[in-house]
């Protein structure tokens, strides 16, 4: 990672649900956004098209996946709230490619599934981006001012986002047990013991399977084990090439 400064922003809003690609009946939540889906919301505010159903754009769009790809874009993510799951029951239709199944809809039609759900999310991004859109998206973020308004994982769970700033970034060098105030990439830890086992014994965390980067055609390129607190306290890690200090932020690790 080549960058000098991080541009830094709240997400939050009192619903989120950002789906679990091995559940199915009952849809589970990762307890982060994952990356494309912050990236889908800098879409929205920017107002990047989303591609139709053949995965194309027209000749003079910008395609998401491009202008946030791998090469140019990290985000660290840090929960600023204690994570917390809720179940809720979604009333869906099962429809078919008929336009009719919309209208004079049977007791049969209808599906009741749970959902679990993220309850008052709130998380603090911090994004490493070199594009053309950096100052628009910058400007947008400052003045509110939503191309398309940005959801949650779901289009019913609207988000709400606060500007920070834009910080210098610092490179760690230490090799020893660092304090991260983000989740962390145990993938991209080169450690027999990555993690401070004896502080984890008095902290709440949880590792899931993360999709971490994503191509233009929806294949998966790279995952990553995500470790996070989940009452939004500092995790103790070693500290990799991704791994930064920002002044009156702390430490934090992208992904």
């Amino acid at each position: 990672m080549n960058f000098k400064k991080a541009i830094i922003f709240d997400i939050y809003g009192e619903f989120g649900h950002f789906r679990k690609f091995n559940t199915t009946t009952s849809p589970l939540t990762f307890s982060l956004p994952t990356p494309s889906a912050v990236f889908g919301m800098l879409g929205a505010i920017l107002g990047i098209e989303r591609e139709d159903s053949q995965n194309t754009v027209n000749e003079d769009e910008n395609h998401l996946r491009k202008v946030f790809s791998a090469e140019n874009a990290y985000i660290a993510i840090r929960p600023i709230s204690r994570i917390k799951k809720v179940n809720m029951a979604f009333n869906l239709l099962i429809t078919s490619s008929s336009p009719n199944t919309f209208y004079n809809i049977k007791p049969s039609g209808r599906s009741q599934i749970e959902f679990e759900l993220l309850k008052n999310p709130r998380f603090r991004i911090y994004l490493c981006w070199n594009h053309l859109l950096r100052n628009n998206l910058i400007e947008r973020l400052e003045d509110k001012n939503f191309y398309f308004n940005p959801y949650l994982g779901l289009a019913q769970m609207t988000a709400n986002i606060d500007y920070i700033g834009e910080k210098k970034l610092n490179k760690i060098i230490k090799e020893d047990y660092v304090d991260f105030c983000s989740a962390i990439n145990l993938s991209e830890i080169d450690s027999d013991n990555p993690i401070d086992i004896d502080y984890m014994k008095s902290r709440v965390f949880q590792l899931e399977t993360f999709p971490l980067e994503m191509n233009v055609d929806r294949t998966i390129s790279r995952y990553g084990e995500v470790l996070t607190e989940m009452n939004g306290f500092n995790v103790k890690a070693v500290p990799n090439d991704k791994s930064f200090s920002i002044i009156d932020e702390g430490n934090v690790q992208f992904l």
